[in-house]
């Protein structure tokens, strides 16, 4: 990915997806090894549904992706 590419929008997205520690952390994660946002919700001291909005965030600035 080149900075150069990416909209101011798409830039705010990333640093914003990567200013939360656990976001940082679940992408650490995945980077490791693909697992489930289920598997991923064991690790940290917050509901699945946090975790799902966490991933979310992380998606929309295309730093992961998701499938069923």
């Amino acid at each position: 990915m080149v900075v150069d590419d990416l909209s101011a929008a798409e830039i705010d997205r990333i640093f914003h997806a990567l200013a939360d520690a656990t976001r940082r952390d679940i992408l650490r994660q995945v980077m490791l090894a693909e697992c489930s946002v289920s598997a991923l919700a064991r690790q940290y001291p917050v509901s699945l549904t946090a975790v799902q909005k966490h991933v979310t965030v992380l998606e929309d600035a295309g730093l992961v992706t998701k499938e069923r």
